[in-house]
């Protein structure tokens, strides 16, 4: 991922707070061997990279989303841009835009390895399926299956 090497607004460890996070600009996390960048807009991630430091393996979108790891001992770099250079980088690294932004939250406050399932699903009001949803849902397929 290409990006300016000016020096970061922000170098904290471990958490990031709602105060930290630009309104324009990049998130660099760096933990084990591991880097992560995150463009960031309007409180949302757009796109993410990350870069495996000991097999020198790079993921972009998705799968670098899922790499991302926050603890106690990682650094996180905060870099602010303007309109221009913000736009500059985003058309520089196409292949690592999100299909969909993600809301930058689950970075937030907590540490990515600490977050619980039940958590996660209750504050997005997520529930399980029950066996009984499963059940009607095999049900209908079946039946539907069976009508052709």
């Amino acid at each position: 991922m290409w990006l300016p090497s000016e020096d970061p607004e922000l170098t904290v460890r471990g958490n990031l707070k709602r105060s930290h996070i630009p309104l324009l600009g990049y998130i660099k996390i760096l933990e084990g061997g591991n880097e992560s960048l995150l463009l960031v807009k309007d409180g949302k991630i757009i796109a993410a990279w990350n870069l495996n430091v000991e097999s020198l393996v790079e993921t972009h979108e998705n799968k670098a989303m899922n790499m991302i790891n926050i603890s106690s001992e990682s650094r996180i770099e905060v870099y602010q841009l303007d309109d221009t250079m913000f736009s500059t980088i985003v058309d520089l690294n196409e292949e690592c835009k999100l299909p969909l932004p993600i809301v930058i939250d689950f970075l937030l406050e907590k540490k990515v390895e600490d977050l619980d399932r039940e958590d996660v699903l209750s504050k997005y009001r997520i529930q399980d399926p029950s066996e009984d949803d499963i059940d009607n849902l095999l049900n209908g397929y079946k039946s539907k299956i069976g009508g052709r």
